[in-house]
Protein backbone atom coordinates (compact mmCIF):
# COMPACT_ATOMS: atom_id res chain seq x y z
CA UNK A 1 0.00 0.00 0.00
CA UNK A 2 1.48 3.51 -1.12
CA UNK A 3 2.05 5.46 2.20
CA UNK A 4 0.95 8.41 0.86
CA UNK A 5 -2.59 7.34 -0.22
CA UNK A 6 -2.96 5.47 3.16
CA UNK A 7 -1.93 9.54 4.74
CA UNK A 8 -4.58 10.64 2.90
CA UNK A 9 -6.87 8.24 3.68
CA UNK A 10 -6.51 8.33 7.32
CA UNK A 11 -6.21 12.30 7.32
CA UNK A 12 -9.56 12.73 5.84
CA UNK A 13 -11.22 10.15 8.13
CA UNK A 14 -9.84 11.98 10.59
CA UNK A 15 -11.75 15.32 9.06
CA UNK A 16 -14.77 13.42 8.36
CA UNK A 17 -15.55 11.99 11.93
CA UNK A 18 -14.49 15.27 13.18
CA UNK A 19 -16.90 17.30 11.01
CA UNK A 20 -19.80 14.62 11.86
CA UNK A 21 -19.28 14.94 15.76
CA UNK A 22 -19.11 18.57 15.28
CA UNK A 23 -22.78 18.50 13.24
CA UNK A 24 -23.92 16.56 15.70
CA UNK A 25 -23.37 18.10 18.92
CA UNK A 26 -24.00 21.60 17.40
CA UNK A 27 -26.52 20.73 15.24
CA UNK A 28 -28.00 17.72 16.36
CA UNK A 29 -27.76 16.34 13.20
CA UNK A 30 -26.17 13.18 13.21
CA UNK A 31 -26.76 11.98 9.54
CA UNK A 32 -22.62 13.58 8.83
CA UNK A 33 -21.22 11.47 11.20
CA UNK A 34 -23.22 8.40 9.67
CA UNK A 35 -21.96 9.74 6.20
CA UNK A 36 -18.24 10.06 7.56
CA UNK A 37 -18.65 6.45 8.98
CA UNK A 38 -20.13 4.62 5.83
CA UNK A 39 -17.38 6.36 3.56
CA UNK A 40 -14.73 5.25 5.88
CA UNK A 41 -15.77 1.90 5.62
CA UNK A 42 -16.29 1.66 1.78
CA UNK A 43 -12.53 3.06 1.74
CA UNK A 44 -11.31 0.51 4.17
CA UNK A 45 -12.73 -2.63 1.64
CA UNK A 46 -11.23 -0.62 -1.42
CA UNK A 47 -8.23 -0.47 0.01
CA UNK A 48 -8.24 -4.20 1.02
CA UNK A 49 -9.15 -4.88 -2.68
CA UNK A 50 -6.68 -3.31 -4.03
CA UNK A 51 -4.14 -5.10 -1.65
CA UNK A 52 -5.30 -8.65 -2.41
CA UNK A 53 -4.85 -7.78 -6.10
CA UNK A 54 -1.09 -7.51 -6.01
Amino acid sequence: MNKVSLFIFILLSILFIANGLYQGLVNDSWQALIFGIIVIILGIFSFRKKKKKK
